[in-house]
């Protein structure tokens, strides 16, 4: 086994893009919604990805209590602040039932915290992962049987559309396994295979979902992250970036609602979209500066 890369600024670089693709979508809100999907795949390779290298580093062992409990309290705290939000701006006679379907519970009280209690739950296979994938013909069978089990995950998504966040699991899951498998065949040299692997989930997704426009982005993803790996990028601010893009990706709904409260339903959704991330990223380089904030964001 080759040995484990030290963290690279180009994967700063490409949080923080990622995370804009996700607020360019939310902002727009597309319908045949790719860029979503791709910016989506992109931060689940890279969680992946990173978690594998956690695990590695501190040679085999991975503290899932402590990981998962640092994400417990952003989850609490804007889960309370987005159901203040919600109880202020909606108009809807059930605003106040605090609980309309069980699976919010795995969701709270905005759609896009469903990420939060996803990556909690999912960094229980980091350890299982990491120990059985120790060989390149166990990382060949790995991404096989992913390959097999993600396609009718992806079917079933398009198909029965499911209520959230099982929605965003199925989509989610594979990608974010696909990622934990690419850092187990980075330090083996063999990094080409999860790219292979992901283009095949891709196929398999553009058959059973009658070409999905966003079937292609689990392969893009994959290969989108062994581009940005392979910038040999150094700034100062890149790292900066990437430790804003987890603020950004919680507060920017927020801020849209004051995009388009100002703006109007008509507002130019390009507008709207770079206003909502530029009042986002500020918010967040401000809080920061704040202790507490510095685990909530």
């Amino acid at each position: 086994m080759g040995k484990i890369t030290s963290h690279r600024q180009s994967v700063d670089l490409a949080r923080f893009l990622a995370c804009f693709g996700i607020v360019a979508a939310h902002a727009y809100a597309l319908e045949d919604d790719w860029i979503g999907h791709l910016s989506l795949g992109l931060f689940l390779v890279l969680t992946g990805f990173l978690a594998m290298q956690s695990y590695q580093r501190a040679g085999g062992n991975y503290d899932f209590r402590s990981r998962a409990a640092r994400l417990v309290p952003p989850w609490l705290f804007w889960s309370a602040f987005f159901r203040l939000v919600d109880l202020k701006v909606s108009d809807a006679p059930d605003k106040w039932q605090l609980l309309r379907d069980p699976w919010t519970l795995f969701v709270g009280g905005a759609i896009h915290l469903w990420f939060l209690p996803f990556i909690i739950l999912a960094m229980l296979l980091v350890k299982p992962v990491g120990r059985f994938v120790a060989t390149p013909e166990r990382l060949a069978v790995a991404l096989i049987v992913l390959v097999l089990v993600s396609v009718p995950m992806f079917w079933a998504m398009y198909v029965y559309m499911p209520p959230a966040p099982l929605t965003q699991w199925l989509y989610g899951l594979p990608v974010y396994t696909l990622g934990l498998l690419v850092g187990v065949a980075h330090p083996m040299a063999r990094a080409v295979w999860p790219v292979i692997a992901g283009v095949g989930m891709a196929l398999g997704a553009y058959l059973v979902t009658e070409a999905a426009p966003w079937a292609w982005t689990i392969g893009a993803a994959v290969l989108l992250f062994e581009v940005f790996w392979r910038m040999p990028l150094q700034n100062r601010w890149l790292p900066k970036l990437g430790q804003a893009a987890f603020g950004i990706y919680l507060l920017h709904p927020f801020f849209m609602l004051v995009t388009y409260k100002f703006g109007g339903p008509e507002v130019d959704r390009l507008l709207a979209t770079l206003a909502t991330f530029a009042m986002s990223w500020a918010a967040v380089v401000l809080l920061r500066r704040i202790p507490i904030f510095l685990r909530l964001t």
